[in-house]
């Protein structure tokens, strides 16, 4: 485990960690974004969300710089939009995985995440409470899918949720990762393609070795970037998974548990600077 002294870049999750209940962040979490930002200490949003969805969310939260989305497919620049590394499935892995999944349950209802638009098939939405601005369509792999491919596959179950219909869907051996941001659905993605793998390409994107990083998360969609980073943390009202998982063990997000990280990390680097 890292000490505070030594971060020099921190991740974390958006819902259920660094925003509260009304999708929004705190007084004292937006001071301690206005300060990392002023000592020069990144925070980047790593989230499970569509691109669209992070940078609207990032800007209106006031952070810059890079932000990472669909778990780690994307990472951007919050400024323009630009994608600066894209991992996913191609068209033909995207659309065997889809066949497979269908195949393997049936009611299954299924959706894809690309770079140009969420597309969903009917009834998803019914399943899922604020669920993102997306298209709807009968047939996901009917969609005509962009050069790009698809970031993530999404499924959701009227009977199944989390590990029930992980179990259910994924077998070993598929080249494929199943976790989940929410009860509601399975997000699903390429071995490798992973927040934990993001994080490490930002650690080296911004030179600096992944020990000097810090993860916050609340799901366990989370797990891969607070396994490698080297000081993880979690909200208190993360998953039992993800609180198992952290050295250390903030205030939940609605008493800006995320802020508490920062300003840890930010006296440290003050104290080191004197």
């Amino acid at each position: 485990m890292s000490a505070p002294d030594r971060i020099r870049l921190v991740c974390t999750d958006l819902d259920g960690t660094l925003l509260n209940e009304r999708g929004a962040v705190g007084p004292l979490t937006h001071a301690a974004l206005t300060e990392a930002a002023r000592c020069g200490v990144p925070v980047v949003c790593v989230t499970g969300r569509p691109l669209r969805d992070a940078l609207s969310v990032c800007r209106d939260i006031g952070t810059d710089g890079l932000v990472v989305c669909s778990n780690g497919a994307v990472v951007a620049e919050v400024a323009t939009g630009k994608p600066l590394r894209c991992r996913g499935f191609s068209r033909r892995r995207a659309r065997t995985a889809l066949a497979r999944l269908r195949a393997r349950l049936p009611g299954v209802v299924l959706g894809v995440d690309t770079l140009h638009g969420l597309f969903l098939e009917r009834g998803f939405e019914k399943l899922v409470p604020d669920c993102w601005q997306h298209a709807c369509v009968p047939d996901v792999a009917e969609v005509p899918i962009p050069g790009d491919g698809v970031l993530k596959i999404l499924a959701v179950h009227p009977d199944l949720v989390g590990p029930s219909l992980a179990r259910r869907l994924v077998h070993p051996g598929d080249g494929v990762l199943a976790t989940w941001s929410t009860p509601y659905f399975l997000e699903v993605a390429p071995t490798g393609v992973d927040k934990g793998a993001a994080l490490r390409w930002l650690a080296d994107h911004h030179a600096i070795r992944v020990a000097a990083v810090a993860a916050v998360g609340d799901m366990p969609n989370d797990l891969p970037m607070l396994r490698a980073a080297g000081l993880a943390a979690a909200v208190a009202n993360a998953h039992p998974s993800v609180r198992r998982c952290a050295d250390l063990i903030l205030p939940s997000n609605e008493e800006e548990g995320v802020a508490d990280l920062l300003s840890m990390v930010l006296s440290a680097r003050q104290e080191e600077i004197r």
